[in-house]
């Protein structure tokens, strides 16, 4: 799954696979400021922080980035 169809998916679905740590901002309201993602570097499948091989492809290589 490409970047733009992940982002396409966390801003059309409610209950995705990411964790979006709740950040007060300035103002002190408590909008989120950061998504964070875990994917599969392989497939491109997104999976939860925990995971150490990939489900869908085996692979080990998962990366996290960081959205603001």
């Amino acid at each position: 799954m490409s970047l733009s169809t992940l982002l396409s998916h966390l801003f059309s679905e409610s209950g995705s696979a990411t964790d979006s740590p709740e950040t007060p901002r300035e103002g002190g309201d408590n909008v989120p400021s950061v998504t964070v993602v875990h994917e599969c570097r392989d497939c491109g499948t997104n999976v939860s922080a925990e995971t150490a091989r990939c489900p869908a492809c085996e692979g080990e290589d998962i990366v996290t980035y960081s959205i603001e």
